[in-house]
């Protein structure tokens, strides 16, 4: 192969992650947007940061509030899904996890379980230190969205999207 054409399959090859994210932001696969109370000052969290939040290695916020972790009940889809984008574990894993965590005495109280976005939201709304998620479109004003690695959810560079299976996604 002449060194144009490698150049063409080198720029296509890298090129291709671009493309299938720009795709799922048009297709409408769903982000996963990460919540919290509108008067918590914090604006944005690297995906570590985040991950740690969620493993419950970090328990209180820059400004002293405690953080309390909110998911979705056990055995829902955005539950697991949620587990997996944000700590890489499976949900079988991240409850071994927890009850690790609480056995060595270094949590007192694991994530709360909440039923629905629409409480998830509620929830947040109403407990300060709380953070949690929905899908980028079920987000309200009375919550405020985190930007993760300083982007947002329709950020194509944003890591928490979840492939779309068809059906109701983070419902």
């Amino acid at each position: 192969m002449t060194l144009t054409r490698w150049m063409c399959v080198l720029l296509v090859v890298a090129a291709a992650p671009l493309v299938r994210a720009k795709a799922a932001a048009q297709t409408g696969s769903p982000a996963l947007a990460i919540v919290v109370h509108p008067s918590n000052p914090v604006e944005n969290l690297t995906f570590s940061e985040l991950r740690r939040i969620f493993m419950l290695d970090t328990q209180t916020w820059p400004h002293g509030r405690k953080i309390t972790v909110v998911l979705r009940e056990k055995g829902q889809p955005e539950r697991a899904d949620a587990i997996r984008l944000i700590c890489g574990l499976s949900e079988g894993d991240f409850d071994k996890h927890i009850l690790f965590r609480t056995f060595q005495g270094s949590v007192n109280i694991g994530p709360r379980s909440i039923q629905s976005a629409a409480a998830m939201l509620r929830f947040v709304y109403s407990a300060p230190g709380a953070i949690g998620y929905v899908a980028a479109d079920q987000v309200d004003a009375t919550v405020k969205t985190l930007r993760i690695d300083g982007a947002l959810p329709g950020d194509l560079r944003y890591p928490l999207r979840r492939i779309s299976r068809g059906g109701d996604d983070f419902q």
